[in-house]
């Protein structure tokens, strides 16, 4: 006898992508068609509303947009939206490890169940107005700061160590003159942002330049984000965390700062705290989860940045597109 089963359910490691994913519109296709997503949308309408005003929903699906790129809106709509695909994708594939980039982080911890959804939108607000508070005034409305600065350097014939001595030797000069500028992010070998006061990134790029990297581009960031320019908002967020409950995990989960997976709440207190000032380590987590036998992931949110990071990145691994399951 011939004994028919269904397909196994797909199981797949949750990527839940950072500041940069945002776009007008974000999210509102899932809000019309998945209950389980508006529920999420309405929990932050009800949440923030008292302190922003106004519904975040109208702002993420209708704009305007230099509105929405500000960074106590713009945090908030991509954790929303993180977590409303999270619920709808979930129901199609399973969900077996979560890691988020910077504040895709707490969509990865409210996946992971160590986070409430509610204190994951009351914690996402703190954060995001924390670190408005850290940005430079005379930055603020203007296109594009000179704060954070991504070195590209796919082109080049450079070990992944001399690069990073390379942009390690560069934040050495450029905070000679009393600036500060540093790693803030490493999202793969030939992708790496340095973040800090202006003068000294500036001064950091043009040593990058005569060095030979002429690939490096200004982000169109509000601040320096992820330098210790932003350790006001770190020691802020670790007042916020100490009446937070962590819970015990029901999926494992990879800490951006530490590039590791980790369990215990202290541990994930500390990491969401360090992971305002300190080095983003994506391609640590990346690589960690990949060691740790994790061949499958989907990206949890809006646009295709981590979708095309890992395709680019990693060859041995299925990358899911999400205009399969959402649809």
């Amino acid at each position: 006898m011939l004994l028919f089963m269904k397909n196994p359910p797909i199981k797949a490691c949750y990527v839940f992508p950072g500041q940069g994913s945002q776009s007008v519109g974000m999210g509102k296709y899932i809000y019309n068609k998945y209950e389980s997503a508006r529920e999420i949308f309405d929990t932050g309408n009800k949440i923030l509303k008292p302190d922003l005003k106004f519904n975040i929903t109208d702002l993420m699906f209708g704009g305007p947009e230099e509105l929405l790129m500000e960074t106590k809106y713009c945090q908030s709509s991509i954790f929303l939206n993180n977590v409303a695909h999270y619920f709808v994708l979930n129901e199609k594939i399973d969900c077996v490890l979560t890691l988020g980039h910077s504040i895709g982080e707490y969509s990865a911890l409210v996946a992971s169940g160590a986070l409430s959804l509610e204190d994951g939108i009351k914690l996402v607000n703190i954060r995001a107005k924390l670190m408005s508070e850290c940005i430079p005034k005379k930055t603020i409305k203007r296109d594009i700061s000179h704060h954070m600065a991504a070195v590209l350097t796919d082109n080049l014939d450079l070990t992944y160590k001399k690069t990073i001595d390379s942009i390690n030797e560069a934040c050495e000069v450029g905070s000679s003159d009393g600036g500060r500028v540093q790693i803030a992010n490493i999202n793969s070998s030939s992708q790496i942002i340095i973040s800090g006061n202006e003068n000294a990134v500036i001064r950091a790029v043009e040593y990058l330049k005569n060095k030979g990297i002429k690939k490096i581009v200004y982000l169109k960031v509000e601040g320096p984000f992820h330098s210790e320019l932003m350790r006001p908002a770190a020691e802020g967020m670790e007042k916020a965390l100490e009446n937070i409950e962590i819970n015990e995990l029901k999926i494992p989960y990879i800490s951006n700062s530490t590039g590791n997976l980790i369990f215990e709440p202290n541990k994930i207190k500390e990491s969401l705290v360090e992971q305002i000032y300190k080095t983003v380590e994506w391609k640590k987590s990346l690589e960690t989860a990949i060691q740790n036998g994790f061949t499958t992931f989907v990206e949890s949110g809006s646009g295709e940045k981590q979708y095309n990071l890992l395709n680019r990145n990693y060859k041995n691994i299925n990358v899911l597109d999400v205009k399969n399951y959402i649809n």
